[in-house]
């Protein structure tokens, strides 16, 4: 059973999430299987970089879609018996089908995860009022706070507007709408929308800020989905923690710096391609092995970077002082060009 009532998800939520909801990355192994100890490597290791106060288990990054059923299941009970209620764990569950998404999000419940995460149906014809009778019928048989997904990204092809947001608010255990638009209009009209009753949450520090700064009784403390917490700081140049802190302080011009510091890496990196609708996800995934994390490669149809691609990338983590000597090289440039 949850930690909570269903009446009462949307406060736990609230009052229990903070800090930095962070994304994984699933290691394989050579032969394409899940790395179960690489998984639970990267599980450790997430949760002591620094900011992260939790994580997001089967979500994008993490390449849910191209395993299994068994696969997905397997993965949040290697997760969560790793974390073993240390940090708040929210479960992705998302499936264009209802009941693949109620079995996930049982399984979820079951395995210990303290909420989960559906998106609208990422394939396939989806109308508002489909959608909206989609999480109906997904929220009528569970039991845990449920997070919905709102995003301009052409990767998910469907967006889930502010009122359509505000025609699920008549279930009682939504209690998060995760926004990743890229406007930053877009982002206030969800806050003003619905960040009276859930917590409007998002992955990108500069939203985060403007939120903590255009709605403070209403933003909340964490961000969800991040990963540049991953590849954007270390622990000698934790600018994901520091940013943390200066909100915390309520000094929002340090923050500001922070943010400064956080996106002239981030653009480079990860905001470039989301500018062309996409997470970069072969990219970040092997540039979180220079920080430690186990990789192993992606899953068609993911491809991993190009050469060229990612030893951009790699100078310009090294021109910001975030490598150190110790790091390893990545996987991709070891390999002959074809």
């Amino acid at each position: 059973m949850p930690r909570y009532a269903r009446a009462d998800a949307r406060t736990w939520i609230r009052q229990n999430l903070h800090g930095y909801i962070t994304v994984l990355y699933t290691p394989f192994l050579p032969d394409g299987r899940i790395d179960e100890d690489g998984l639970r490597h990267n599980t450790e290791l997430t949760l002591r970089h620094p900011g992260v106060g939790g994580l997001a288990v089967n979500s994008l990054h993490q390449e849910f879609w191209t395993m299994t059923v068994a696969e997905r299941k397997r993965v949040a009970d290697v997760v969560l018996d790793t974390v073993a209620g240390r940090k708040p764990v929210v479960v992705g569950c998302s499936d264009p089908a209802v009941a693949n998404v109620v079995d996930f999000a049982r399984h979820a419940q079951h395995a210990g995860a303290d909420a989960v995460m559906v998106w609208p149906p990422y394939y396939g014809v989806r109308t508002a009022d489909g959608v909206r009778t989609f999480y109906e019928q997904v929220a009528e048989r569970i039991d845990i706070g449920m997070f919905c997904y709102s995003t301009t990204l052409a990767e998910l092809g469907f967006y889930l507007t502010p009122e359509m947001a505000a025609r699920l608010l008549h279930i009682e255990h939504l209690a998060a709408v995760m926004s990743t638009t890229l406007n930053m209009s877009s982002y206030a009209a969800m806050m003003e929308r619905v960040g009276d009753r859930v917590s409007v949450t998002t992955s990108l520090e500069e939203y985060h800020l403007f939120g903590r700064l255009a709605f403070p009784d209403r933003a909340p403390d964490f961000m969800f989905g991040s990963s540049r917490p991953l590849f954007v700081q270390s622990q000698a140049q934790p600018h994901c923690a520091d940013f943390l802190a200066a909100l915390d302080a309520g000094d929002f011009a340090a923050a500001a710096t922070a943010v400064r510091r956080i996106v002239a890496i981030a653009d480079k990196l990860q905001s470039r391609y989301f500018a062309q609708g996409f997470h970069n996800v072969g990219l970040a995934k092997e540039l979180t092995t220079l920080f430690g994390l186990k990789g192993g490669g992606v899953r068609p149809p993911l491809s991993p970077p190009a050469p060229a691609e990612l030893q951009e990338c790699v100078a310009i983590l090294a021109e910001a002082g975030l490598l150190s000597d110790r790091s390893p090289v990545p996987s991709t440039l070891l390999e002959d060009p074809p």
